[in-house]
């Protein structure tokens, strides 16, 4: 099994910590901060672009957003009404939340796509050898 990328903000200690919570409750997932050289590399190949998004790829896909949500959740098992709502919810709370914590705006992309050929080779080295530590306060 390939490993999983779960991109995320990693300036913030909040988010820091959620994601660190989800590699613990998670195996295969493998964190990796957006603000990275590698991650914005790999950005550029797949989106032609540098979106501030919450990212998870996994295998040859790439959720961004809601998607992403969605899918950790389902890989964590949660109730089906819970990811549902958190997922219908997610769009919309994304944009004020993320001026507030983020200070900026986050991408408005909620959608799969598939691993483009050029950005794998990005995802290929950082699949293998990246490690970030995470600090919990």
């Amino acid at each position: 099994m390939t490993q999983s990328l779960l991109i995320y903000d990693g300036s913030n200690s909040l988010f820091r910590s959620a994601a660190d919570a989800v590699s613990r409750r998670l195996s295969g997932i493998k964190l990796v901060p957006w603000q990275s050289d590698a991650v914005q590399q790999f950005l550029d190949a797949q989106f032609d672009d540098r979106p501030f998004a919450f990212i998870l790829v996994d295998g040859d896909s790439v959720y961004v957003g809601a998607d992403t949500v969605e899918r950790v959740l389902e890989k964590q098992q949660v109730n089906p009404a819970v990811v549902d709502f958190v997922t219908r919810t997610y769009p919309t709370a994304a944009g004020p939340f993320g001026r507030v914590v983020h200070g900026g705006e986050p991408a408005d992309i909620h959608e799969t796509f598939s691993l483009t050929e050029s950005a794998q080779a990005h995802v290929d080295p950082l699949r293998r050898s990246y490690d970030i530590p995470v600090e919990t306060e």
